[in-house]
């Protein structure tokens, strides 16, 4: 059994499971949150809010740690939320067990040091992405990232995600359909 495997066999064997209904939020932003959690089944967005305006960090999906880990460490409030985006099960653990877990179980800190430097790179690509290219190429990159759970998540959502309208998400979707080569297959000489 692998460390990650280890440590969410643990999460579940310690942590409480919790259902959280679709749009049910996990997290809220600026509240401080104790509670990191394993995602067995569902789907979660992380959304910075700002009035009605919305912009999405990522989407998780099962097998996903979710939490907020400044939160969590630092007692501070949380920078966003997270929302299910489908109704989902959640194996919760509280600060203090997560701590205690790390204080009595070595082979955890090692799969915690890769976690932590799997989602500084997830960061610094989301960073670069949004720096460097355009909404198009962004839009690609979305699909490559979630190609598998890509149904899963709403249209307005995904333009949130890429910090476009719905409407030029739209035109994107339609370009690329139109410009998609097509199969010469039933061509005959």
């Amino acid at each position: 059994m692998t460390d990650h495997q280890s440590f969410l066999s643990k999460i579940q064997t310690s942590g409480q499971k919790v259902t959280v209904r679709k749009k049910g939020t996990f997290i809220k932003q600026n509240q401080i949150s104790d509670t990191i959690g394993y995602v067995k089944q569902g789907a979660f967005k992380l959304v910075f809010q700002n009035g009605k305006k919305e912009w999405i960090k990522s989407f998780l999906f099962e097998g996903s740690i979710i939490g907020s880990i400044p939160s969590i460490l630092q007692k501070k409030p949380s920078t966003y939320s997270i929302i299910a985006i489908e109704p989902a099960e959640v194996f919760i653990l509280k600060a203090k067990q997560l701590v205690s877990l790390f204080e009595t179980e070595a082979l955890y800190n090692s799969y915690m040091i890769q976690f932590l430097m799997n989602l500084y790179f997830k960061k610094e690509k989301r960073v670069s992405d949004f720096l460097l290219l355009d909404a198009n190429n962004r839009y690609m990159e979305m699909i490559k990232e979630y190609k598998q759970n890509l149904a899963r998540i709403s249209q307005i959502d995904q333009a949130a995600y890429l910090g476009i309208t719905n409407v030029a998400l739209s035109r994107i979707k339609k370009n690329s359909f139109l410009n998609t080569p097509k199969s010469h297959s039933n061509i005959t000489h």
